[in-house]
């Protein structure tokens, strides 16, 4: 398990290679929902995401015969780029894998950091797998996307900025996807305010998490559909799963509907960029979640990296 010690030092490593994001009030969702309503705005990170906290604290404790061998990975996008960008930090070879069909401008991003990009397979886990053949034989260091004790308490470091920042706070809303976002969050946020509540999303096309969750074992899916393509695995990982069992008190699924509802809200109501998967924890509270009067409500916005093509469809097929 992940500690609180853990993640106070991944936020030593990190300080000074991230952007310590913004937690912000929010006056129109508060009014809407009467309660008190705060937005974490990782969308602002460098790399237009949370993912770079954990890569960077992992690339960050590497060996230098480590680095010597490089870094190989798998990603649906964002966990990509920021392997891609720490591994330009620190001057290393980077591999990433990727499903055939990646958001675009993720991909053009990962490319641009100056890593090799190999595109495979329908999702995720197919991206992972074959990653994980190619790590065998080069014997480059696999940079696991969540299922790993420095990306945890890289991603925990979230927790601990917006815990810094209100205290007060009673309960945060997370994005899932393989569970390392709030795994990390939750380990900081349970050790710095007792009775802090701790919801996880997920989305409607991709629950296994949220199965694991409710069942108490890990459930694997076949396969997985959804808009969100940070949210889409397959299967907790067996660290994330321990964890998500004993720090999350609630767990909810959104469609790729509400999701989109939730991108337009940010968009025009906020003026915040949201992708999908960022916009869960929102898409959570309008349509699944039920505050209390004025309960103090934290929303992890986990990133802003969202394909021009979609946002276009989107702004223009809603009224």
């Amino acid at each position: 398990m992940i500690d609180i010690e853990s993640i106070r030092a991944a936020a030593k490593v990190i300080k000074d290679l991230i952007v310590r994001t913004p937690t912000v009030f929010s006056p129109v969702l508060s009014k809407r929902t009467n309660a008190q309503i705060f937005l974490k705005l990782e969308n602002l990170q460098l790399t237009g995401a949370f993912k770079i906290r954990g890569a960077l604290n992992k690339i960050s404790r590497l060996t230098s015969s480590e680095r010597e061998r490089g870094v190989i990975t798998a990603s649906s996008g964002n966990h990509g780029l920021a392997v891609s960008y720490g591994a330009k930090v620190f001057g290393l070879e980077a591999t990433v894998y990727v499903p055939e069909n990646p958001n675009p401008e993720k991909l053009a991003a990962i490319k641009a950091l100056g890593a090799r990009v190999i595109r495979v397979g329908k999702d995720y886990e197919e991206a992972y797998g074959k990653a994980i053949e190619t790590q065998r034989k080069t014997g480059a260091v696999f940079i696991h996307a969540f299922d790993d004790p420095a990306i945890i308490a890289g991603q925990g470091t979230i927790g601990l900025e917006v815990l810094q920042d209100l205290p007060e706070l009673d309960t945060l809303i997370v994005p899932v996807g393989g569970g390392g976002l709030i795994s990390g969050i939750a380990a900081a946020a349970k050790a710095m305010k007792q009775g802090i509540r701790i919801v996880g999303v997920q989305s409607t096309g991709a629950p296994a998490v949220y199965e694991s969750w409710r069942r108490r074992r890990i459930v694997k899916k076949r396969s997985v559909e959804t808009i969100a393509d940070g949210l889409a695995s397959r299967q907790p990982g067996d660290l994330t799963f321990q964890m998500i069992q004993k720090y999350v008190d609630e767990m909810f699924l959104v469609t790729d509907s509400q999701m989109c509802q939730a991108i337009l809200f940010l968009a025009r109501k906020i003026h915040i960029i949201a992708e999908p998967s960022a916009a869960a924890s929102l898409a959570a509270l309008l349509f699944k979640y039920k505050p209390r009067v004025k309960e103090r409500i934290g929303l992890i916005v986990s990133g802003g990296n969202i394909s021009s093509e979609l946002l276009n469809r989107l702004v223009t097929s809603r009224p």
